[in-house]
């Protein structure tokens, strides 16, 4: 039995598919990678991945035949996962984004302790090299903290997760409803249904990307984000907080919101 799969869907990034692996850290006979290629205009390929990665990761990539996005993209990794029955986990990552050379061992330890646990994240750096940006994703620590966080904005930034998939079995899959909000949509529900956790460190590191979704999809994000709200909020104040704060989030634009994460929440190098 594999401690966990590695969930990774790509689009046209081979090069941060490369940047991402490189980082991660881990037993080889203990895990998987698995990529699902979103029909990328050309195939993602093990032939094009360095040779250091194949000794040292099992690499698996199956293709979508054309572009379908992330949640299809997401879910057609997670159904052969949860089909193979051959692992306790899936953690993911997405192309770019970076690892602590710890991030599995402790997630997996915390896991391994905390048996009641479905759902384990971390802290997250996020970074923009060019504008030398650089903040932490601060979020609430245990499950009750976090779902009333949750109304807020989503608590777990996505390839900082790694969740049993005995639990996924007995609930959904990412919901196709709520456009560029997938994550925010599935992490709410297991929120609501068992015990999650936010490990207080940072984990991972992520690029900010001014062509990536939350900028291009911006608007479209928001309103899902409010629909996600109204279908889980647990009561009438927390709901109406949070859709107040994505009604006034819609209203800024996206560089200023980061301008005002890295002036509070900045962290040296």
């Amino acid at each position: 039995m594999l401690d966990f799969y590695l969930l990774i869907p790509c689009y046209n990034n081979t090069d941060g598919l490369i940047r991402s692996l490189l980082s991660v850290e881990y037993s080889k006979e203990k895990y998987k990678v698995l990529v699902v290629d979103d029909g990328s205009n050309i195939p993602v390929s093990l032939s094009e991945l360095p040779e250091v990665l194949l000794q040292k990761q099992t690499i698996e990539i199956i293709r979508l035949s054309e572009n379908k996005g992330i949640t299809e993209a997401l879910n057609t990794g997670l159904r052969l996962i949860l089909d193979r029955n051959d692992s306790l986990y899936t953690a993911r990552l997405d192309c770019g984004d970076t690892c602590t050379p710890d991030r599995f061992t402790k997630q997996i330890s915390f896991l391994s302790v905390n048996t009641d646990v479905a759902l384990v994240g971390s802290l997250c750096l996020f970074v923009d090299h060019k504008k030398n940006i650089r903040f932490v994703y601060k979020a609430a620590e245990h499950r009750y903290a976090i779902l009333k966080q949750m109304h807020l904005k989503c608590s777990f930034i996505h390839p900082t997760v790694i969740f049993r998939n005995e639990i996924i079995k007995n609930t959904k899959l990412y919901p196709y409803d709520y456009p560029y909000a997938e994550d925010y949509a599935f992490f709410f529900e297991l929120t609501k249904k068992y015990k999650t956790h936010i490990i207080q460190e940072i984990l991972v590191e992520t690029q900010i990307d001014t062509n990536g979704i939350s900028v291009k999809k911006r608007q479209q994000q928001i309103r899902s984000k409010i629909n996600i709200i109204r279908f889980y909020g647990i009561n009438k104040s927390l709901t109406c907080r949070g859709l107040v704060r994505q009604y006034l989030l819609a209203l800024l634009p996206y560089k200023l919101i980061t301008q005002i994460k890295h002036l509070f929440f900045h962290i040296e190098k």
